[in-house]
């Protein structure tokens, strides 16, 4: 028996997860979709794409894929190595992130942005707190969206250090039911931040409002898995993903603000567990089309896509104001996929290199996230934005 396997009260033992996370095609489409719909959301078509629940599939991806990891790290090796999780964190996230925070900031620097901007604002983007602008006193931020990639930072920092002490020793659906649990207490909070203050629109960027988002993922990659228990896994029938898109079109209709700072997010999320675990069983015309080399591309490209797409909009809209919506929408994306593109070549695939050459080195096996051919498999790439 592998060192992950685990039984539960009834002595249920727990599928043993595979040697290594195989490289799913069609997370890559998921992440394009979901960075898609946050860049024409911020073109100017927030009313009509949500960009919001591009952000909310960004944070589910994100919890799925790191559970999944460290059950099969947990798994192969009988442990976490969290000086090697974080060492592949920092290498991934760190260097784009700190690169066109600075690209950005030469722009402005440059007066090719009608904005104001203060320091203080930008180290609490330097420093993840972006989504917490109390602290700092200031909202006025260099067009780089860090907020929610702040709220991964945080789950980064805490939740591995959960699992390798508590919630991995745990049967895998016991572990779900206590993040399900946390997801209960995190409503509760959105809910009492609606009733007791005056202005809660923040509780769509604080983490402790927003992170149950995450940790509905964290309760897929925990129960009914399908990597890890393939065949056995639940998988969803039509009327479920029916069912399941209802629900979400229901939370993207309707307006009443208490609702959607409350229990849209809750029910979003909960709903986004269908769709997954109908894409990760890997069958399907909607899996073949998220396989589909374009949106594989978009996907690899989508961490630098997100970080530099509101400077790009704000420089085009600066230099160009009467360029109308749809052709600034088509210069912008252009620019925009240069720029991720470029960024993946010259500082993410290289840094993907150092990672895999430092872990060998330390003796530990790389981590199964670049597929043989070099593809990025979508587990190695950080997952929010907008």
């Amino acid at each position: 028996m592998a060192h992950g396997s685990a039984r539960d009260g009834r002595g249920a033992v727990a599928p043993d997860p595979p040697a290594a996370m195989p490289y799913l095609p069609q997370l890559d489409g998921v992440r394009a979709v979901a960075a898609l719909i946050v860049f024409v959301a911020h073109a100017g078509f927030s009313h009509v794409v949500p960009g919001g629940f591009g952000v909310t599939i960004f944070f589910f991806l994100s919890g799925y894929l790191i559970t999944t990891l460290l059950r099969i790290e947990r798994a192969g090796t009988g442990g976490i190595s969290l000086p090697a999780f974080y060492l592949r964190r920092s290498l991934r996230i760190l260097p784009p992130m700190y690169l066109t925070l600075l690209f950005s900031g030469l722009l402005y620097g440059l007066g090719l942005m009608g904005l104001r901007v203060d320091a203080a604002a930008i180290v609490g983007q330097a420093t993840f707190l972006t989504n917490y602008p109390g602290l700092f006193g200031t909202e006025h931020v260099l067009p780089v969206p860090l907020w929610s990639l702040a709220i991964e930072e945080h789950f980064y920092l805490a939740f591995p250090l959960a699992y390798s002490l508590w919630l991995g020793r745990a049967h895998p659906r016991r572990a779900a039911r206590i993040c399900l649990a946390l997801c209960g207490l995190v409503l509760g909070i959105r809910c009492l931040n609606v009733w007791r203050l005056e202005d809660y629109s923040l509780n769509y960027s604080w983490t402790h409002t927003r992170i149950d988002a995450i940790l509905f993922g964290c309760c897929l990659g925990l129960w009914n898995n399908p990597v890890i228990e393939g065949a056995r896994a639940w998988r969803p029938r039509g009327w479920h993903l029916a069912a399941a898109g209802a629900v979400i079109l229901g939370t993207l209709v309707l307006r009443d603000e208490a609702f959607r700072q409350s229990l849209r997010y809750t029910l979003q999320s909960a709903a986004l567990f269908v769709p997954f675990a109908f894409v990760l069983h890997g069958r399907g015309l909607a899996v073949r089309v998220l396989a589909s080399a374009p949106l594989r591309r978009i996907g690899l490209y989508s961490y630098s896509l997100y970080l530099v797409h509101p400077t790009v909009f704000a420089v085009v809209e600066h230099l160009a104001p009467g360029l109308g919506r749809l052709p600034t929408m088509a210069v912008c994306f252009a620019l925009t996929l240069a720029y991720a593109a470029l960024m993946y070549a010259a500082v993410e695939r290289p840094c993907a290199r150092l990672r895999r050459r430092l872990l060998e080195g330390g003796g530990r096996p790389p981590q199964p996230s670049l597929a043989a051919d070099g593809r990025s498999a979508a587990a190695e790439l950080p997952l929010t934005r907008a």
